[in-house]
């Protein structure tokens, strides 16, 4: 907004004052109403872009945004699987080693002990 400072002298020829209504004068002078009228024009001109920018993006963003929720929750469903079938297979394991100390208990002693004796040379 455009603003004035009165000035001495009323007969000097000056484009100080503005006719009825807020309308130009002969000078040319665009008016506070001309002026927001144009600004709101432009602020309604970007609006309108950054909205339609917006919904581009959003439309765009959207697909990509499920497609990659999808491959978290395949992801997700894969680890689940692959979690099951390791425990499952720590059990089996598990299971076979109590069967073969239950089997041959004092094999089992003996490397054991054979262990025990190589760890203790070796932190020597």
């Amino acid at each position: 907004m455009e603003t004035t400072t009165p000035k001495t002298g009323m007969g000097t020829g000056s484009t100080m004052g503005t006719g009825s209504m807020g309308t130009t004068g002969s000078t040319g002078r665009v008016t506070a109403d001309q002026t927001a009228d144009r600004a709101h024009s432009t602020v309604d001109r970007v609006a309108q872009g950054a909205h339609d920018t917006v919904d581009r993006l959003a439309a765009k963003a959207g697909p990509a945004l499920d497609r990659a929720r999808s491959a978290a929750t395949d992801a997700q469903s894969t680890l689940y699987a692959k979690y099951d079938d390791f425990m499952a297979m720590e059990e089996e394991w598990a299971e076979s080693a109590r069967d073969q100390i239950r089997a041959h208990p004092l094999a089992v002693v003996g490397i054991a002990l054979a262990a025990g004796l190589l760890i203790g040379r070796l932190s020597r």
